[in-house]
């Protein structure tokens, strides 16, 4: 490719691979920097590992290796792949950074170290360049008229546009790729190219800042922001701002690594076209932060014009201007700079040594064993240091066994860690909306208990760190021919139940006892070869004991459904993320799409189908894209390679129909059932499928939160494996709520509210001494008072982590309803119990469902 082409034409640039993505294509990063600079590559990245980490590097050593060493400013671009800018631009900067002789480029080559990954996401590169010249390219119409087609369905083979968004679960090969790399070099700025607004924003964010993010690092983001608007201002370009677009408040995007590990991490947004095209452009109506992007205010001095003539190489000319002024910045404050990336790490290390918590512990005796090995391993990931107990240890009043896992905070990277572990409290007050989620509690999201520590003896405390991954260590005790299974919510129950294939399986419907063991209702009776389960526990982390007989005890037998995963071709992210949830663990699956529906005949090929939450009203999920734009196909040719993967379809316009509506109707009707997540129940509910549920109105915000939830049901198989108090995460989207006949269909509840009405009832129901009388014979003679019994204190809070408006209108609503609709059912969920591979323990509300599919109670 072209880097490659200039890294053999000078000795100015470098091009290293830094990783593959999910369909085999390669990722790069480009050094750009004088040549004696890239000769001594080795010794510049061990001079910021040595800053990184201030136990290692005192204040004046600090000193001395800032007046050596050179800046690391990584520049990445196309991550979003309809953002065709950057790539483009990122080609004509490296050779200008190359061969340029002015004084300011000599400058930038002499102090920085310039990292370029053009096309970080390069799946849908290819995937856009295709789609450009199959269908946009010299296409008649404006902007605004062919803007529902100027992206192909797929970016990268799972996600779209939350490849942005993985920044802490680390799913995706370039998130990877990008988190190992910063690892490696330590770059003290990393600069995203994005493509969105008029005509450019320059990152600074108004809040609120996560708390994670050092102070320091909020300056620089204002320092080098109002210096970069100052110099495009004085060349003459007009429609710079700062300030009024992003929060700064979640930590889960993909220079996140940057900021929470004390470099700095920001991004540009300019005025992109989605292609190679010129158009016109109406900015009348675009507003940010409340205000019209034409208005003069204090962060944007000269606004744009109403409408303008926008083309690439405007927006090349604009990125390229403001990239060179913040290089040119760098290279003027290279040693503060990089002092500050030293004293960043030490003020983290000094406030985990001096202010509570010094530390969160981990049991090591968790309900399912694999997702506290997840954790660990997570932080571990992060280069967040976990350490294990070696002896008994007493700390603030509590005692903890030897095995019990420590995170302590005198670390770098303290603070991050205390983010992970501790709950979030989005201001409520704030006047802007959040930019994203606004809790991601990890304890919360993967369902493992954790206790901050107070006190500071747990530095003297023995213990040894963690120095390799985790892996819940499964186990098949006793003798027997018959295995039991335990059901405490493990979230390999379905990957379990795939791998132990033709064996019988069957769950418990009710608790049992045996060998002095209880076991909950969903627990697990398996008549397998001992090998067989031995290596199933191997795998998955479960623990099975043989019994010599199985337990009296009513049953069901656990069969896998014919699954089948749909999307639409409007919105294929979160059916991505399902998708990517279901390959990791194995889970077999028929990817669907509209074409499928309108086909027919889905009962002979399905018993189950996932609808993953999925944006748009009713209207656009029946008919999806105008087809007016008919036909346009999305298949591999030999012209178009890149296309027809993951899914295909000769014509992605015109929805599912009516007649894909009906034939998934029928679908359920006749015995099958349909799952429906998040938003997704919007399709059964006003396409009339069910009749019990509608839409609660309006009055509430749930921005991705942790909420309470009460298992209304415990009985229901969709419930194995959660206690009575539970907690679920919950982003925006609608609410679905059923008459008062109808509510023995809830089967979870967000809070623990009693739903209105009952608690009028309950009221009534109550005598003057305050004891319940329900079915007490009038003509019986008073008891005497009972002694009211001490009340267990519960923590009733709807909000665990996060923030909620409105919480009286979500506290006791419907969380899972299970409705019948002829033979079949819909399970409708008011949350994403699959939401981007981050709340782990919500997955066996989804994963019961399947694995119980044709055992629903009436």
């Amino acid at each position: 490719g072209y880097f490659r082409k200039l890294a053999a034409a000078t000795d100015r640039v470098r091009v290293e691979v830094i990783g593959t993505s999910e369909e085999g294509r390669e990722m790069i990063v480009a050094f750009v920097s004088d040549a004696e600079n890239l000769a001594a590559l080795d010794r510049y990245k061990e001079i910021t590992a040595r800053l990184a980490d201030p136990r290692r590097t005192s204040r004046d050593e600090a000193r001395r290796l800032a007046g050596e060493g050179k800046v690391f400013y990584w520049l990445t671009g196309g991550l979003h792949s309809a953002e065709t800018g950057s790539p483009e631009m990122l080609m004509e900067l490296a050779y200008r950074l190359a061969v340029s002789e002015k004084p300011e480029i000599q400058a930038v080559r002499k102090n920085t170290i310039v990292m370029i990954t053009p096309v970080t996401e390069p799946d849908g590169r290819d995937r856009m360049v295709d789609w450009y010249y199959r269908y946009l390219r010299g296409r008649k119409g404006t902007y605004e008229e062919i803007g529902d087609i100027l992206s192909p369905p797929y970016w990268g083979h799972y996600v779209l546009h939350d490849n942005n968004r993985d920044g802490m679960q680390v799913t995706q090969a370039l998130t990877r790729a990008i988190h190992e790399t910063f690892y490696a070099f330590h770059p003290q700025m990393m600069h995203d190219l994005h493509e969105s607004l008029p005509l450019l924003y320059i990152m600074t964010g108004y809040g609120p800042y996560n708390k994670a993010i050092d102070p320091v690092t909020v300056d620089e983001w204002t320092q080098f922001g109002y210096h970069e608007a100052g110099d495009l201002a004085a060349q003459g370009l007009p429609g710079v701002f700062t300030w009024a677009f992003f929060d700064g408040w979640w930590p889960g995007y993909l220079n996140s690594v940057a900021n929470l590990h004390h470099s700095v991490g920001r991004f540009y947004e300019t005025f992109g076209n989605a292609s190679a095209g010129t158009y016109d452009r109406d900015l009348s109506r675009s507003r940010f932060a409340g205000k019209p992007v034409t208005d003069v205010q204090w962060y944007r001095l000269t606004p744009p014009k109403k409408k303008l003539r926008w083309s690439l190489r405007n927006n090349t000319n604009y990125m390229e201007a403001g990239v060179l002024s913040a290089l040119q910045y760098a290279s003027l404050h290279r040693e503060e700079m990089l002092l500050d990336f030293w004293t960043k790490g030490n003020r983290a290390l000094q406030k985990g040594r001096t202010e509570a918590p010094y530390a969160w512990v981990l049991p090591a005796d968790q309900r399912d064993p694999a997702r506290l090995a997840y954790l660990v391993n997570q932080l571990r990931q992060h280069r967040i240091e976990v350490h294990r107990l070696t002896a008994e240890a007493k700390l603030g009043g509590k005692t903890w066994p030897a095995g019990t896992y420590v995170v302590r905070m005198d670390q770098p990277y303290g603070p991050f860690a205390n983010n992970l572990l501790e709950e979030q409290k989005f201001p409520p007050d704030e006047p802007n909306p959040p930019y994203d989620d606004v809790a991601w509690t990890w304890p919360l999201l993967y369902g493992v208990t954790a206790e901050s520590v107070a006190d500071k003896k747990v530095f003297d405390a023995a213990m040894e760190p963690v120095t390799s991954n985790l892996a819940a260590e499964g186990t098949v005790g006793g003798t027997g021919e018959v295995f039991l299974l335990r059901d405490t919510g493990q979230t390999a129950l379905l990957e379990a139940r795939v791998l132990l294939g033709t064996s019988q399986v069957d769950a418990a419907e009710v608790a049992f006892t045996a060998g002095g063991v209880s076991y909950p209702p969903g627990s697990w009776i398996v008549q397998a070869p001992r090998a067989a389960v031995e290596d199933v526990a191997r795998r998955t982390g479960l623990a099975f004991t043989a019994v010599a007989t199985a337990p009296d005890v009513r049953r069901h037998v656990v069969d896998l459904p014919r699954l089948a995963v749909l999307h639409n071709w409007i919105d294929t992210q979160d059916a991505g993320w399902v998708r990517y949830t279901f390959e990791r663990a194995q889970i077999p699956y028929t990817s669907i799409n509209d074409d499928d529906l309108k086909r027919g005949n889905l009962a002979e090929r399905f018993d189950v189908i996932l609808y993953p939450t999925t944006g748009g009203g009713l209207a656009d999920l029946v008919h999806g894209i105008d087809p007016k734009f008919s036909p346009l196909a999305y298949t591999k040719t030999p012209e178009f390679p890149s296309h027809g993967i993951p899914d295909a379809s000769e014509d992605i316009t015109g929805g599912m129909g009516f007649e894909g509506l009906l034939n998934l109707n029928r679908f359920v009707q006749g015995g099958g059932v349909l799952l429906a997540l998040g938003s997704a129940g919007t399709l059964p509910v006003e396409g009339g499928m069910v009749r019990q549920a509608f839409p609660v109105q309006g009055g509430f915000n749930t921005p991705g939160s942790e909420l309470r939830a009460k298992v209304v049901r415990p009985e229901h198989p969709i419930t194995y494996g959660y206690e009575e108090l539970t907690h679920v995460f919950r982003g925006n989207g609608p609410i679905f709520d059923v008459p008062k006949s109808d509510r023995s269909r809830i089967v979870l509840q967000f809070g623990t509210k009693k739903p209105e009405g009952e608690e009028e009832e309950a009221a009534k129901k109550k005598d003057s001494s305050g004891i319940v009388v329900e079915d007490i014979d009038a003509q019986a003679p008073p008891a005497a008072p009972a002694k009211p019994k001490p009340e267990k204190k519960e923590d009733n809070r709807l909000v665990l982590s996060g923030f909620v408006r409105g919480e009286d209108m979500v506290n006791g609503k419907p969380a899972i309803l299970d409705l019948p609709a002829g033979k079949g059912r819909v399970i409708l969920y008011a949350f994403d119990p699959l939401h981007r591979f981050l709340n782990l323990s919500d997955f066996r509300f989804v994963y019961n469902a399947i694995l119980n599919w044709n055992d629903l109670p009436q």
